[in-house]
């Protein structure tokens, strides 16, 4: 079912617990509540943005269903304020199937669980049972992609130098290397990653950097030369 709840300790009552659904685009909002409320569940069709979550709501959910747009830098950071905005409720991220490594990097961002777009009617409520069990759900094609990458002691070197804003001609003087050999580094990094850019690499390795063993990177970067690989 369906409800407007006024009272917040109408769903604290109830055998389901609170499940909110959260997107910018009010038919993504409809579909995720129907799917949901199918279920039995009780649902909260909340009509904020990520950016206001957390503030003024009436009582926090137990599960946050969150349908996210393209742009994986975007949506790693929203999830990451959403995470430090409610920390005790479980995350689930309802995204396209947009990124080789988006599911590793949702997850290593703040989500418990990982629903394709085009599987939500098959998908979203069996998430959202897994992980108020205390598991973490991703989509099975995926299951491979979720653990951190492995990159070479070259690679982190190179990295590290790329948050501190070096281009490739500075890294490569630096390591007396060819800037070629720079740029087949970074192409590597980038690929075990998930990223496209030095910008979409600074933010990983500033908010998961001690987790790919590239610890001590500066919290600030100069400017990326984001058309520079």
């Amino acid at each position: 079912m369906s409800v407007d709840l006024t009272d917040p300790q109408m769903a604290r009552i109830a055998s389901q617990p609170l499940v909110a659904a959260v997107a910018e685009d009010e038919l993504a909002a409809r579909r995720l509540q129907g799917v949901l409320a199918s279920d039995g569940m009780i649902v909260e069709t909340r009509g904020l943005s990520v950016e206001e979550l957390g503030h003024g709501s009436a009582s926090d959910p137990d599960v946050l269903v969150i349908a996210f747009g393209r742009g994986v830098t975007q949506r790693d950071q929203q999830m990451r304020r959403v995470r430090k905005s409610l920390p005790d409720a479980h995350l689930i991220a309802v995204m396209p199937e947009d990124s080789r490594r988006g599911v590793r990097r949702a997850l290593e961002a703040g989500a418990d669980g990982v629903v394709f777009e085009a599987e939500v009617e098959i998908a979203l409520t069996s998430t959202v049972r897994a992980v108020l069990a205390g598991q973490t759900a991703v989509p099975a094609a995926c299951r491979h992609e979720v653990d951190r990458p492995t990159l070479s002691s070259r690679e982190k070197q190179v990295l590290a130098m790329v948050v501190t804003g070096m281009s490739n001609k500075a890294i490569a003087a630096k390591l007396f290397l060819a800037e070629s050999t720079v740029k087949c580094h970074l192409s590597s990094a980038f690929s075990k990653l998930g990223v496209r850019s030095r910008n979409e690499a600074a933010d990983l390795i500033l908010h998961s950097g001690a987790g790919l063993g590239l610890v001590g990177a500066p919290p600030v970067y100069a400017t990326m030369e984001g058309s520079e690989r």
